[in-house]
Order: C-alpha cells, then sequence, then structure tokens
C-alpha cells in the first residue's frame, strides 16, 4: 500500500488585493486534491457587511482554475467552489465572517483579531472513492509539463472594507505517488468548469446546450441562481434534462433540492461575529431561505432581534451590541443539482457522446443572477 501525502505548497503567499495570481504546483506525483486557505484583513473601521454584498474572502475571489495550459480542470468562482464542495461533504468549508476592526492576526480561530479566512477545496478524486484506487479517477500531475493555480481578486479595500495587502494564502496538496506513465494515461479526470450566465425573465423556458464529448460523462450539473431578498425556487421553478429531445429528468427546483440534501447529509451553518457598532446591520447573507439563531456576544447584555426578507437578515441591536449570527438552511443555498452519480460508483453518468444535451429551465421571476457548472469525467488529456 501507498501513504497519501500533505504537503505545504504555499506559505503566507500574499497575493494581491486585486489582479491575477499564477501559483505554480508542484508535479512530483499525483493531486488527489488541494486545501487553499486565504485570509484577509478587516479595514481600520471594521467591515459591517451591512446592505452590500458581503466583503468576504469568498466574494473577493472571482475566478480560481487548475490548468495546465490551454487545458482547463477546473474553473469558478468561491462562491462555486464552496458550494460545490458542501455538496460533496455535507458541511460548508472552514470559514470566519467578522466585522470585527482588523488587527494582529493571531491564528484562523479568534474573530475577535478582525481577520477572516474560508477554505477552498479543490476535489480530484470523488468522495465514495477519495484515493482513485477504484475508479481510477486522480490528477496525474507528473503528465504535464505546466500545472498552474490561477486566482482572480476583486477585493472591495476600504475603512470598512478589506484593508490593503493583506490577502494572504495557504496551499496545501495531498498526494499519491507517480505510476508509470501508461499507467497514468490510463488515469481519468475530474473537471468543473462553467458552462453558462444567464439573468432570469419572469416567465418562460430558456434553454441551455450542454458539452458533447465521446470521452467525457456527466457526474454533476450544478445550478445556481441568487438575487438578494428573494426565496427559494421563485427566479428558477423547474429544471428538465433532455437527452436526444426526450425529457430524462425533471422536477421542481425546491424537490430537487430536498434530494440532494438528503444524498449528501447536508448539515449547513454559516456564521458571523458582528462588532459593527451600529444599531441596525442588513446581512445579504445569500441564504435564499434562512434559518437563524442570534445571541448577544463578549458579555453584551442589551438582547438583540432580527427579522428576515428572503435572503436578507436584518439584526436590531439598539446600542450597535456584539452579536453571534449562525445562519443555517435546510438546502445547499440557492443551487441545484443534477446527479447522475448517487452511488459514487461511476456506473450510472450520463454520456457525453450524444447528437444533442440540453437543460431546460422554468422562469419564475427576472434579475436572478444564474450560473450553469459542468462536472465531468473524462480521460486525461491536454499534456
Amino acid at each position: 500500500m501507498v501513504t497519501p501525502k500533505l504537503v505545504q505548497l504555499y506559505k503566507n503567499k500574499v497575493l494581491s488585493d486585486s489582479g491575477t495570481e499564477t501559483l505554480p504546483l508542484k508535479r512530483n506525483d499525483m493531486i488527489v486534491g488541494l486545501n487553499v486557505i486565504l485570509r484577509v484583513q478587516n479595514g481600520a473601521s471594521g467591515n459591517p457587511h451591512d446592505a452590500v454584498t458581503e466583503t468576504t474572502v469568498e466574494q473577493g475571489i472571482t475566478k480560481m482554475e487548475v490548468r495546465s495550459g490551454s487545458a482547463v480542470f477546473k474553473s469558478y468562482s468561491g462562491e462555486m467552489n464552496r458550494k460545490i464542495a458542501t455538496y460533496r461533504n455535507g458541511k460548508l468549508p472552514g470559514h470566519i465572517i467578522t466585522g470585527a476592526v482588523g488587527g494582529t492576526w493571531t491564528g484562523f480561530n479568534n474573530p475577535l483579531t478582525g481577520w477572516q479566512h474560508m477554505t477552498f477545496p479543490i476535489d480530484f478524486c470523488t468522495k465514495q472513492d477519495p484515493y482513485g484506487n477504484k475508479t481510477g479517477v486522480i490528477m496525474p500531475a507528473p503528465l504535464y509539463d505546466s500545472l498552474d493555480l490561477v486566482i482572480d481578486t476583486a477585493f472591495t479595500v476600504a475603512a470598512t472594507g478589506i484593508a490593503t495587502g493583506t490577502v494572504y494564502a495557504d496551499v496545501y496538496a495531498l498526494t499519491l505517488p507517480r505510476m508509470e506513465r501508461v499507467a497514468m494515461e490510463g488515469k481519468r479526470v475530474l473537471t468543473e468548469t462553467k458552462k453558462a450566465d444567464y439573468t432570469s425573465l419572469a416567465t418562460g423556458d430558456e434553454s441551455f446546450d450542454l458539452t458533447l464529448d465521446s470521452n467525457r460523462f456527466l457526474r454533476h450539473l450544478y445550478i445556481n441562481a441568487y438575487e438578494t431578498g428573494i426565496e427559494e425556487g421563485v427566479d428558477i421553478t423547474d429544471l428538465q434534462l433532455k437527452v436526444e429531445g426526450n425529457n430524462e429528468i425533471a422536477g421542481k427546483w425546491g424537490i430537487i433540492q430536498e434530494q440532494n440534501a438528503l444524498d449528501c447529509g447536508l448539515n449547513f451553518h454559516k456564521h458571523y461575529y458582528m462588532d459593527t457598532g451600529d444599531a441596525s446591520t442588513v446581512h445579504r447573507s445569500r441564504v435564499p431561505s434562512p434559518r437563524f439563531n442570534l445571541s448577544a456576544g463578549e458579555a453584551q447584555t442589551v438582547p438583540v432581534y432580527a427579522s428576515k426578507a428572503g435572503d436578507q437578515i436584518t439584526v436590531v441591536n439598539d446600542n450597535g451590541e456584539v452579536y453571534y449570527l449562525d445562519v443555517s438552511s435546510d438546502v445547499l443555498p440557492g443551487m441545484a443539482i443534477l446527479d447522475f452519480d448517487r452511488d459514487g460508483l461511476m456506473g450510472n453518468m450520463q454520456y457525453c457522446g450524444v447528437k444533442d444535451l440540453d437543460l431546460v429551465m422554468t422562469n419564475g421571476g427576472a434579475d436572478a443572477a444564474v450560473q450553469v457548472l459542468e462536472q465531468h469525467v473524462s480521460k486525461a488529456w491536454g499534456y
């Protein structure tokens, strides 16, 4: 037997506040997965997250890719990366969201210092076969002349946002020893790439052509829909998959979400520590149908209370008291997944070597930002 190794590739790597960073990855061994941990310091007046798109690590990562030259294996926003990981593991990856004034960083688990962090898992093996021993799905990195992690950042630098020059990355790889070249050429890769961006309409159906390729199998199809203040299943009400014109899968948004939650054993919680100094804060939580628990923090005795409208959670604390907010959800927030490999054995995936493969969405409300991502299993390519 061989032993997986956890290798630290980058430690305290400084990234730009806004721009593109290319981090070369080691190609000595095959890669099971990457863990990218990013942290940022809040501004000198804190980070209130009030009635705006949250200034979090997740929202500051506009694109994260793993690529070798023109061959792109992973490509998604920070938010979509973490949603995919949540479906895989049933839990939102590690994070601290804090509104405290930025101070001296003392570690990942102290919100009082005003540093936010989030973990971005990039998996090349499935949860059911975590080392690729049964299915041969893994990243055969030694085959490639280059392999890069590319991160696009766009952080809001301000006294009430992120302090300039404080974006740091730690990158770890879980690896398995390389094999003979012929054996690695027989491996398959797990890819996730965006297929479409779309803005929902008030009514009607919208059809999207999915990738056709005789070397690929569609394992998961991720559909994300978000509009601030809007509940689940309002802007997109139904989904259909058509194979060569035949309706193979059809279901309401909410029913598909419920099945997704059962399949992954979902236990979704998003945590906030807030020290805003404001009497009222509106969190655009990006959880369309949230449940939440609210409590006073740091020896505060004045009670606080909250109300919600869609994903917007309004916290009222008359004298600006510190509070903790735990946001939970019965379904994966804003996302519905068509899963063609629910048992993880890869025997029932959707073959992409067909004449026509379409996703059809039914619109129920205008102005939602919709993304469609495909997860494929395919023969290794690009070397």
